[in-house]
């Protein structure tokens, strides 16, 4: 059986801010958000930081398309947030080598962008010698407009790619309509733009493309979860929780101990915050002591709430026996009462509002 192809939704804006609105609404029914081209170049680097701060839990793609000074572009958009860069087909080999080389050392990801290559499977094997096995099969935004439209010879050149050992980027005006042409090919990413962002619902479209890739890929017509939603009743739950921990206390101006500058997000196997405890650090002059014992004044703490270091103190949800959304809330609640209590001018209002989102809860 067939994995379904991971769904990315490209941001071919060049309003940062619209681009945020609807990243922010879309995101929890997407795998990747892709800062196209367009807003590349008109708000810079800042549309990835801000893409970062909006959706920390998401990969995030820089479409920058480098045509030169790969390993600088690449340094640029890794330091700045994204997880993936795209370097533009028609690219020197050196220029490849050197963004190759800052993506490997950074454990990031890098695809080739196939917009205008001509001899496409030459220089895919050319690409495959350097090491490279990502690559974006791209009917063309032009190219769309003037007619073109998807064929068989396609699906060849991409099965053969496959077969060369690439993962596979398919874009290019995809609809649901379009997605059973595809449905035979073991495609890594399918990246749709205007099918999700100029619809009159966004985020139901963006979900009911991935209920489609599913049920057309996997053979199952039950929705698959993304990370951060609910697949089982503990486990699964327990993670969510945690998840919303550490959205609930960033979003009260709280710093956690872990430096996540360069954690790929929530959903990912390489997060730096491991198991369900989030370890934040003491606001202030603040004392750890301090804080527990304020929080052992509103909750029994069984093992949720308690001491790392003198300047440090850490939440544990999945310790809940009974663990659920309403659980979660009141552990930020109870967090952000003690810290209020303490001096603290936390806005608990927000983490609680964070946390709902990640939890589901309208």
């Amino acid at each position: 059986m067939k994995a379904a192809p991971l769904l990315q939704v490209a941001m071919d804006y060049t309003s940062l801010s619209k681009a945020l609105v609807m990243a922010a609404l879309v995101a929890p029914e997407v795998d990747i958000i892709e800062i196209g081209t367009p807003l590349c170049k008109a708000a810079g680097l800042e549309a990835i930081r801000a893409m970062r701060e909006v959706c920390p839990d998401k990969l995030i793609l820089a479409d920058f398309k480098t045509p030169d000074v790969g390993g600088l572009e690449a340094t640029m958009a890794f330091d700045a947030g994204a997880d993936m860069l795209t370097v533009i087909g028609g690219a020197a080999t050196a220029t490849v080598k050197e963004a190759f080389a800052v993506t490997q050392k950074r454990g990031k990801e890098m695809l080739m962008e196939l917009t205008g290559v001509r001899d496409i499977l030459a220089r895919a094997a050319e690409w495959r010698q350097i090491g490279i096995d990502r690559i974006v099969y791209h009917r063309e935004w032009d190219a769309q407009s003037a007619g073109r439209e998807w064929t068989e010879e396609d699906k060849d050149i991409m099965r053969k790619l496959i077969d060369m050992g690439y993962k596979v980027t398919a874009t290019g005006g995809m609809t649901i309509d379009i997605l059973p042409f595809f449905a035979d090919l073991p495609i890594s990413v399918l990246i749709c733009g205007r099918g999700i962002r100029e619809t009159p619902d966004p985020r139901a479209s963006a979900r009911q493309m991935r209920l489609a890739l599913n049920e057309l890929w996997t053979g199952s017509s039950f929705d698959t979860p993304l990370s951060n939603n609910i697949s089982s009743p503990n486990t699964s739950l327990a993670d969510l929780a945690a998840k919303a921990i550490r959205w609930g206390v960033s979003e009260m101006g709280l710093s956690l101990v872990v430096d996540g500058r360069e954690c790929p997000g929530c959903d990912s196997p390489r997060r730096f915050c491991l198991g369900t405890t989030t370890e934040i650090q003491c606001p202030g002059n603040l004392r750890s002591d301090d804080v527990v014992r304020g929080l052992a004044r509103i909750l029994n703490s069984n093992g949720t709430f308690g001491r790392v270091s003198e300047n440090a103190f850490y939440l544990d949800p999945a310790q809940f026996s009974d663990l659920s959304r309403n659980r979660v809330v009141e552990l930020l609640n109870a967090t952000g009462m003690t810290l209020q209590q303490l001096g603290v001018p936390v806005d608990t209002n927000a983490g609680i509002k964070a946390a709902n989102q990640v939890l589901g809860i309208s």
